[in-house]
């Protein structure tokens, strides 16, 4: 595949991605409920309501997040990236897109695909503006901690009227964050199972918004329509209502400590994730704030060896 945005492909790498941890007992968990999906009769309506509103409880479950219960108009969206692709068509030749150093390639990308050089410009490079629109991953996506002055920059977003999407793909590998959603600026949140659980081929999340506004996402989530992935919210709900969003963070914590002191790493908040601010793994850098982040998902499931694994 041609790498048009210029970062780094780090996904053949022992430590290079983001990915979630194959452990067996939620792996198990996820193919009796694909067995038990095909004997079952199920009602769309029944189980897209179910589904997103227990994904909203679920996700928020073990952390503050201020404002959040005003978030009730709800999507089904294949992982996050889905959601990200129509916030990107309302606002394309209308915004200038802010994005920062070291999130998700998928940004810089579809900035380069639909030509967008001239309406974008990097966070880390220049003061927000009014006719800004703002993506945001939280926790940031490069270091898997909350964005440094999150609340700060939600303050300027409130007062130029920027819009802002908060990206919470990675926020149930962490607890005890402390978020206000109640900045008028948010207007929309996402997020998805494909990190905290082995459901990335499933394409499992959900887009929230506090007011309704029409596009591609919510015509096909209407009533009676359904053109969404039922088997998928299926398996998301069920794992949902088996594993509490803390049982990943619960079961790796202490394997996550014992390899950042293996590897002279700092621990992330996520807790598949350790970081290094002294460059000692500058081959894992993302372009981001001077840290390289480590990803230990695919050591710990051995998908992945790194050499001290080697027999």
């Amino acid at each position: 595949m041609t790498n048009i945005t210029g970062m780094p492909n780090l996904k053949s790498m022992p430590y290079g991605g983001s990915y979630a941890t194959l452990d067996p007992f939620l792996c198990e968990h996820k193919k009796e409920l694909i067995i038990k999906y095909a004997n079952e009769t199920i009602d769309p309506e029944e189980l897209k309501n179910e589904y997103c509103n227990y994904f909203r409880d679920w996700m928020g479950s073990t952390h503050k997040l201020k404002g959040l219960e005003n978030y009730n108009i709800a999507c089904f969206s294949q992982g996050t990236t889905e959601s990200f692709h129509h916030f990107y068509l309302r606002f394309m030749n209308k915004k200038r897109i802010r994005i920062a150093k070291g999130e998700y390639f998928f940004h810089l990308m579809l900035v380069k695909l639909y030509g967008l050089n001239q309406q974008f410009a990097w966070l880390d490079e220049d003061e927000l503006r009014e006719g800004d629109v703002l993506l945001l991953s939280c926790p940031f996506g490069d270091t898997g901690n909350i964005f440094p002055n999150l609340e700060n920059i939600l303050c300027k977003c409130d007062e130029l009227s920027i819009p802002v999407f908060l990206d919470f793909a990675y926020i149930n590998l962490a607890i005890d964050f402390e978020i206000d959603l109640s900045h008028k600026c948010i207007e929309y949140i996402s997020s998805s199972l494909s990190k905290v659980f082995p459901l990335y081929e499933h394409r499992i999340g959900i887009r929230l918004q506090k007011v309704f506004r029409e596009d591609h996402m919510s015509v096909i989530n209407e009533p009676g329509y359904n053109y969404i992935n039922l088997m998928s919210m299926y398996l998301g709900l069920h794992m949902m209502k088996k594993f509490p969003a803390d049982w990943l963070y619960n079961n790796y914590k202490e394997k996550q400590i014992k390899m950042c002191k293996k590897l002279g790493l700092i621990p992330s908040s996520s807790v598949t994730l350790g970081l290094d601010y002294e460059n000692k793994y500058k081959e894992y850098s993302r372009g981001g704030h001077n840290t390289n982040r480590l990803c230990f998902s695919r050591i710990w499931d051995r998908t992945m060896i790194d050499g001290s694994q080697q027999e």
